[in-house]
């Protein structure tokens, strides 16, 4: 019940509708019977309009009663975003805010003679505004222009607008990804000397710092570190222009550079520096460097678009990608010889140099703790007295036995066995030759190895610490 009583009710309001409308159309067609039209001329907007008509009309002079005083220009600034840095162009785009306040010396009211309006807003065409600009800008700005502007009843006038500012800066991209890069914005007017419009910064650097740093909300790239604000004068052609100057001090967050660059490059290396420890004799070292060289190469030609480049200069990161690549370069040739010297050396059992046995297995064998190794085969003795034993058991019988056929027989049997053990005996020592002088190559190549690879490592370890060293300082 109570629901279909809402429903007529909604339905019986609905019909009413068209009938309070009717009403009012029909009295706003009589019009008023008692009541006077409100009369435009009484308007304080229009009286206001036609007060000052001679100084809206009048928008291309300075308003200055005497043309020999300067008009006095204070700005605010305010950093509201650092929208990019192009390395390449060398530019900064950043959003300001600008704010300009001057004294127009024609303009001024009693409050109480416009309802106590103490502001007015005015379109900007109606009053004459000074042409300052930035001169670092190299593009047109393309923020929204800002229509109005504040009036006060003492003649100050208000005029704020965003900027979005494209200006050339002089980066210096060697610390790249670890860069603080400074950058100006001067303003200036383009048209009057300074004994015309004088320039004045209303805040300190330490206010446009600190508003800024709490007006910034994109957390970009870059973080603004400081503002330095410096009022100055310009000399062009022998007229002096005053001017402020801006100086920004950014800081680029480096860790999606480190994650992305330095933290992949580096674990290519420690692989590299790792793949020393395998054995050159039993597993093919150089195949596995070169396949770590070239993934190197396709890690530098995928990340090449993330490094900056102009032409003031190549950043240390770059240096530290192309000595990288050296390392591996030199880490292979070490490997390949390395190899040649264990295997090579080893199949053609060539004689070791005696400046090489002394240096290498004497001295440097001593520092890296390598002890010497007895020789695999040792030599079997020569003194074999097989055929003097049966001549001795023949001095002492008669001589028909020692000239017997078969005591013949027998030293020549054992004359041939003496003659088959000189020849094994003299196999086994050359075998024994060989083999010997093959662990002694292997073991000179494990020296150098360890050798090569120590200056390996301490080369790279000096080259990072120094790189760290001047990215941190």
């Amino acid at each position: 019940m109570d629901e279909t009583r809402q429903v007529g009710g909604l339905r019986s309001n609905n019909r009413l509708i068209p009938f309070f409308l009717s009403v009012m159309v029909a009295s706003l067609m009589e019009g008023p019977s008692d009541c006077a039209r409100p009369n435009l001329a009484d308007l304080d907007g229009i009286r206001f309009l036609k007060a000052f008509e001679d100084v809206f009309e009048s928008s291309a002079i300075r308003p200055v009663q005497n043309f020999s005083r300067p008009l006095y220009i204070n700005l605010t600034v305010i950093l509201h975003a650092i929208l990019g840095v192009d390395e390449k162009q060398e530019t900064l785009t950043t959003y300001i805010w600008i704010e300009q306040t001057w004294f127009h010396e024609f303009l001024m009211w009693e409050p109480s003679e416009f309802g106590g309006k103490r502001y007015v807003a005015l379109p900007v065409d109606k009053l004459w505004l000074p042409d300052t600009f930035i001169t670092e800008m190299v593009d047109e700005d393309k923020s929204p222009m800002a229509p109005y502007l504040y009036v006060h009843y003492t003649g100050k006038i208000i005029y704020g607008k965003p900027l979005r500012i494209v200006s050339s800066c002089n980066l210096n991209i060697l610390y790249f990804p670890f860069d603080i890069q400074k950058c100006s914005l001067s303003a200036m007017s383009i048209t009057f000397f300074d004994t015309d419009l004088k320039i004045h910064l209303e805040q300190t650097s330490e206010d446009i710092t600190s508003i800024s740093q709490k007006i910034i909300q994109t957390k970009g790239e870059w973080e603004l570190i400081k503002v330095n604000a410096v009022e100055g004068s310009l000399s062009v052609d022998g007229q002096s222009y005053d001017i402020v100057s801006l100086e920004l001090t950014m800081k680029r967050r480096p860790l999606f550079y480190v994650v992305n660059l330095l933290i992949p490059s580096s674990f290519l290396m420690l692989t590299d520096i790792l793949s020393f420890y395998l054995p050159t004799h039993s597993f093919d070292r150089a195949s596995f460097k070169m396949t770590l060289m070239l993934g190197y190469s396709v890690f530098l030609l995928i990340v090449k678009d993330l490094l900056p480049n102009n032409s003031a200069g190549t950043p240390l990161i770059a240096i530290y990608f192309v000595v990288c690549l050296t390392f591996m370069a030199v880490s292979l040739i070490e490997t390949i010889f390395i190899i040649n010297i264990v295997h090579e050396k080893t199949n053609q059992s060539r004689a070791i140099p005696k400046w090489v046995r002394v240096t290498v297995l004497h001295y440097m064998a001593k520092v890296f703790c390598q002890r010497v190794r007895e020789p695999l085969y040792q030599s079997v003795p020569t003194d074999i007295p097989i055929v003097s034993v049966a001549k001795q058991g023949c001095e002492d019988h008669t001589s028909e036995l020692c000239s017997s056929p078969q005591l013949l027989t027998l030293q020549s049997l054992l004359r041939k066995i003496a003659e088959d053990v000189e020849g094994i005996k003299q196999h086994l020592d050359q075998r024994s030759q060989e083999q010997g002088l093959k662990h002694e190559w292997i073991r000179i190549g494990h020296i150098l190895d360890c050798f090569l690879q120590s200056i390996y490592v301490l080369s790279f370890v000096i080259f990072a610490l120094t790189l760290t060293g001047t990215w941190v300082m």
